[in-house]
């Protein structure tokens, strides 16, 4: 499932980046601002450190825009990291104050971030001259998909401007798929252990084709977003089994309690729509080259 996820995460970044270098050359330069607020939240997703705003605290701090104090970690962000900037930062960084210490004294890395374009420069070793491509290359080492969905988030928080680039269908797909191929759907009710939990399971795949979030956080595009009307059938019809699965448990509840006593005969007929559901699920991935079967299991 990691391999959709990330060419998902690539797809926003080139469209943010693409957004901020249009904006720049129609004269606009207020691009910054934004830019530090997402290095903040994307430090934080692959837990390279925990950074503050340094220039929430001094307007313009000299160097450097970010900081964790604890890890002695510092970053510059900019758009554009020429070889003028860059120059910049360092001899910024290396500065010493009137009592003699300097920036460097403080921290022991500097990251100098070229969110849209990094030029290639001699820098010292403490310097880390870096791009998005090392976040995405971060990303992949790790092949953690907590932390890919957690840098997700952070540049969908900074995007009012998704709609003009949906995500790729397939990979949207695809990760719909991979939360349907799980025991909600897997198990027989003859081996289904606590229906509550084949309820939450349930209730995340209707989620996530409804809205394409799991307890609303973004994970592809929703329904209503794709183009492929092949998908979207496939979808709907998902969904269409699910309600009736859904309704089934509702009407076997005693005294509309928690307790849900359901008969050999629904049993069954819950079967034939995790049937259905696995059957279409197992068709789709086939038809669009995506190494998913799904099968019920016994036991």
């Amino acid at each position: 499932m990691i391999d959709p996820l990330i060419r998902n995460l690539q797809a926003d970044i080139a469209l943010l980046q693409l957004y901020i270098t249009q904006r720049q050359k129609a004269g606009f330069h207020d691009m910054e601002r934004m830019v530090e607020a997402l290095t903040i939240f994307m430090f934080r997703a692959l837990r390279i450190g925990e950074l503050t705003n340094l220039n929430q605290i001094k307007v313009n701090f000299p160097a450097i825009d970010l900081a964790d104090n604890q890890k002695k970690l510092a970053v510059q962000v900019t758009t554009n990291a020429t070889p003028t900037k860059i120059d910049k930062t360092i001899a910024a960084f290396e500065k010493k104050n009137e009592l003699g210490v300097s920036l460097k004294d403080r921290y022991s890395i500097l990251y100098i971030l070229g969110f849209c374009k990094v030029s290639k420069h001699t820098i010292p070793s403490y310097c880390k001259l870096i791009d998005t491509s090392f976040l995405i290359g971060e990303l992949c080492d790790k092949a953690d998909e907590d932390m890919i969905h957690n840098m997700l988030d952070a540049i969908r928080r900074h995007q009012d401007y998704t709609s003009l680039h949906p995500w790729n269908d397939k990979d949207s797909l695809e990760i719909v798929l991979n939360v349907i191929n799980r025991n909600a759907i897997k198990h027989r009710m003859s081996c289904e252990g606590n229906l509550s939990d084949m309820l939450t399971g349930l209730k995340e795949i209707n989620e996530i084709i409804g809205k394409g979030t799991i307890q609303r956080k973004q994970r592809c595009k929703s329904i209503a977003d794709f183009k492929d009307q092949s998908m979207v059938k496939f979808l709907r019809s998902v969904t269409d089994d699910l309600s009736h699965i859904q309704a089934i448990i509702n009407k076997s509840r005693v005294n509309d309690g928690d307790f849900v006593n359901v008969s050999y005969e629904d049993m069954i007929e819950i079967d034939k729509l995790k049937r259905n559901v696995a059957n279409s699920s197992s068709d789709i991935a086939r038809a669009h080259d995506i190494g998913i079967i799904i099968n019920l299991i016994d036991r």
